[in-house]
């Protein structure tokens, strides 16, 4: 358990099978056990086949109201994980997924967050993720916001109110 390498990214797009091969190499290089991936604009229905051996285990939340969303998980192919339960939400935003690797009880999620009410939406998602949650929990993604605007962002300043941010934050230290 204490060298697994996760990696999160938004990758803005992986229908073109050029850009799935790219984004699966580099995360080869960087020896990644687990990828969370956004804004994969998979649509329901139209998700290829992820036929990389490096990653052999593919999870996947597409967007049922168009493209521009959705969210995976890939393990790569030397991690024992064993998947026992999924969790996905039909609109692309989220994908959570509980397994082990031997006797660690461990809980993935990949999110992608709107870009305007993310307060709300977090503290109406961290809560799902809280119930369905086992073990561990490592929660990767893109919230759409700056959690701490001093060093998250070039100007210093967020757009959200410093109450929102705190329910955030605190929204995330209990899930």
């Amino acid at each position: 358990m204490a060298d697994i390498r996760i990696c999160t990214f938004n990758v803005k797009g992986m229908n073109v099978p050029a850009k799935r091969s790219q984004i699966c190499s580099t995360l080869k290089k960087q020896k990644v056990n687990f990828a969370l991936l956004q804004e994969t604009h998979f649509r329901s229905g139209h998700v290829p086949i992820m036929s990389k051996l490096t990653f052999n285990q593919w999870f996947h939340a597409p967007s049922c109201s168009g493209s521009s969303r959705g969210v995976s998980i890939a393990i790569h192919k030397n991690t024992p994980m064993v998947v026992s339960s999924t969790l996905l939400d039909d609109d692309g935003r989220y994908l959570f997924i509980m397994g082990s690797i031997g006797t660690h009880v461990i809980t993935l999620g990949s999110i992608y967050a709107p870009n305007i009410g993310q307060a709300d939406w977090l503290c109406r998602i961290l809560p799902v993720l809280r119930d369905f949650a086992e073990g561990t929990v490592i929660l990767g993604g893109d919230a759409n916001v700056a959690l701490d605007p001093l060093i998250d962002s070039s100007k210093g300043t967020s757009s959200l109110s410093y109450g929102a941010l705190r329910r955030i934050r605190s929204g995330l230290a209990s899930a």
